[in-house]
């Protein structure tokens, strides 16, 4: 499958404060958008000719994320670029990954579409459409 590293999400309980951190670190951080489907706050980090850092902080009813958050902030997915989301969704199936939900719009991304998998070898892993 034809993709492109796109960024390396981070849960965190507080974006303004992570977010505060990682300036440290000479990235920018753009503003934050609610996506009320995924239940989430998000917030891209940007430094040239460095991989894009998201920050999401789940909303307090956002259960499944907030037990991630019960070991601290951290990484938790890594997101590509694939051409054709429903193609690369499909090919994912056929590679045993566990989808959690089919492509829906993602405010974050300007709407594009947007999908999670699961595989025990590589973790969570989002595919967001050119």
């Amino acid at each position: 499958m034809k993709c492109e590293l796109e960024h390396i999400g981070y849960v965190t309980d507080d974006i303004a404060k992570t977010a505060a951190s990682f300036q440290m670190l000479g990235y920018e951080a753009d503003g934050i958008v609610n996506d009320d489907t995924q239940r989430t706050r998000i917030c891209f980090l940007r430094k040239p000719g460095e991989v894009n850092i998201e920050l999401v902080e789940p909303y307090e009813d956002n259960k499944t994320m907030q037990k991630m958050l019960k070991r601290g902030n951290a990484p938790y997915h890594t997101c590509y670029v694939v051409d054709d989301i429903k193609e690369a969704y499909e090919e994912m199936l056929d590679n045993d990954f566990t989808p959690l939900f089919k492509p829906v719009e993602a405010p974050a991304f300007g709407n594009r579409l947007i999908c999670y998998f699961w595989k025990s070898e590589v973790g969570f892993i989002e595919l967001v459409n050119r």
